[in-house]
């Protein structure tokens, strides 16, 4: 099964909106990474990396996975 960005927001026990609050951006934002329907920049995939404790390349695959 592959990392998704939800399964590494939940493991963090962050919701939506913490995760939007913790790296500046709208829960709508967050959603929308997670379905798919948008890509974070790059900025923000370093934020998701430092937050997450991962190497930027987790989050690439985490995005890239659920997108194919």
């Amino acid at each position: 099964m592959a990392l998704t960005l939800k399964m590494l927001r939940v493991g963090k026990g962050l919701s939506q909106i913490e995760l939007g609050k913790e790296i500046g951006v709208s829960q709508t934002t967050v959603s929308a990474w997670e379905k798919g329907s948008t890509s974070p920049s790059s900025k923000n995939i370093y934020a998701l990396a430092k937050l997450y404790a991962v190497e930027p390349s987790v989050i690439f695959d985490a995005i890239f996975k659920q997108n194919s």
